[in-house]
């Protein structure tokens, strides 16, 4: 093969990632720089990224560097002022930095035109797409993977692996946490008197209504662990989801710790390696709980837990019937908290009162 060739006269190869967004997409497909890291050690690998997803990429230990493409950002600037102008030389001189770099290869791992027409632009001579792009990006590759179903969609972003000869593969994500970000979760954790390993996260909004489980399950979940276990419950949401985790907190019969657009990604990273257990929709925060290595509890409608799955014990999916999240009971969420949690996580066992599940079958 094309790629082969070059492989077997170059061991220093210097290559570019295209996942742009969004958060969840990019720390899934963070495997496949780890793998390539594995394979050519003395390699050269960078990463563009939008915005928004940045922080998930920033810090990456199998990364020489990064370039974050402020799409949206400019974009929006330009339609209000109506200088595209501006848009196009600033996009201009985006590539330019980029073809400085001089990558040989890029991978397009995102499979939109703007990436594959991106993934073209960097100059890279081999040029991969990944398998079943959702638009037709495979036009700007010269190296396409074989199209066929994947199980996962580790599997899918793994699969350009098998170009460069490597067919052992491992879906473990990776998260960056920097030390400042470290440093914010004890100070926190202090200062609400939290301790590791015995507190709640719940994660209650996702990008997309459907996917979201409802307020009032959330508020009656939160009352019922606290209840149960006698430990604080977090509830975490961007800026823009504050009618809805005020919501939530108006509902709950005790006062949850709420940090509703007061922490960022980072430190949302750190924060939740200490906690006990992380229950979220199918959603961007839900991926840095898996990669950071804290057992979840993640409620599914219209996607699919399966092709999600990381396969590992101490994650718990829930698939709503019929698609649909609302279709998945409080007590089913309750159950697989309890299944990831032990007795030793119980505190004050003796003096805890008989609770009443009756409630939370809706």
């Amino acid at each position: 093969m094309l790629l082969d060739q070059f492989l077997n006269q170059q061991k220093l190869p210097r290559i570019l990632i295209l996942r742009l967004s969004s958060i969840g997409d990019v720390l899934q497909a963070s495997p496949v720089a780890r793998e390539l890291r594995r394979a050519f050690p003395a390699s050269y690998i960078s990463w563009i990224v939008e915005s928004k997803s940045q922080e998930v990429v920033q810090g990456n230990s199998n990364l020489d560097s990064i370039f974050v493409w402020p799409r949206k950002e400019w974009t929006d600037e330009a339609k209000k002022t109506g200088n595209y102008l501006a848009l196009a030389r600033r996009n201009l001189a985006f590539v330019k930095q980029i073809r400085k770099e001089k990558f040989q290869i890029s991978i397009d791992l995102h499979g939109m035109l703007r990436s594959g027409f991106l993934s073209y632009l960097s100059g890279a001579k081999y040029r991969l797409c990944l398998p079943n792009p959702p638009e037709h990006a495979e036009y700007f590759a010269n190296i396409n993977a074989k199209t066929r179903n994947f199980t996962t969609v580790f599997s899918r972003y793994l699969s350009v692996l098998k170009e460069f000869g490597i067919h052992k593969t491992e879906p473990e994500m990776e998260m960056p946490i920097s030390l400042c970000s470290k440093r914010f979760a004890l100070e926190f954790m202090a200062n609400h008197g939290l301790k590791e390993k015995k507190f709640f996260i719940l994660n209650p909004a996702t990008s997309l209504p459907a996917k979201c489980w409802s307020a009032d399950k959330f508020a009656k979940l939160g009352d019922v662990l606290i209840e149960t276990y006698h430990l604080p419950v977090l509830i975490f949401g961007a800026q823009s989801d504050r009618l809805l985790t005020e919501k939530i907190i108006t509902e709950m019969r005790h006062k949850p710790i709420d940090v509703t657009g007061l922490i960022n990604l980072k430190q949302l990273g750190a924060i939740t390696k200490q906690a006990c257990t992380f229950i979220s929709g199918d959603t961007g925060p839900l991926y840095i709980a898996q990669a950071v290595g804290t057992p979840t509890v993640a409620i599914f409608g219209p996607t699919h837990a399966n092709y999600y799955s990381l396969g590992k014990k101490n994650h718990i999916a829930i698939q709503g019937r019929d698609t649909c999240t609302n279709n998945v009971t409080t007590i089913e969420v309750y159950r697989a908290i309890r299944q990831l949690t032990t007795v030793k996580t119980f505190t004050n066992m003796h003096s805890q009162k008989r609770i009443n599940l009756t409630p939370l079958e809706s």
